[in-house]
């Protein structure tokens, strides 16, 4: 299986929100969590979340790395409104995700205290 093309047809799925689609990815059984808000779903409660979630969105993957049977990957995911980082450590068997474990992280500018403190740059 090629990765690369892999994480990046799910991510294009999953920002585009394609309830068709994105079954495919998952064993039946999967379980994913969202560890920072305390969530774990199956697969038919992923979608709803992921499907259902308000506004349009884009995504672009900025990092994969893939160690046996781990999928690792960094990504962007944004609409007009919110931007958001998130590091995705998928469980792979049978070249489907078994579990997804993942770390969503608001993007936006460093807090005032660092800023005072002048220390730090921008990456971008």
């Amino acid at each position: 299986m090629d990765i690369n093309k892999f994480a990046t047809q799910y991510w294009n799925h999953i920002a585009t929100q394609n309830e068709e689609e994105l079954p495919k990815y998952f064993h039946e059984d999967a379980c994913i969590r969202w560890h920072n808000t305390n969530e774990q779903f199956n697969v038919k409660e992923f979608l709803r979340a992921n499907c259902d979630y308000p506004g349009s969105w884009s995504g672009e993957v900025e990092r994969i790395e893939h160690v046996g049977n781990s999928v690792i990957t960094v990504t962007r995911v944004w609409s007009k409104e919110d931007s958001f980082h998130v590091a995705s450590f998928f469980e792979m068997s049978e070249d489907k995700i078994k579990g997804l474990d993942e770390y969503w992280g608001d993007d936006g500018t460093a807090p005032q205290w660092r800023i005072d403190k002048n220390i730090g740059k921008p990456i971008r």
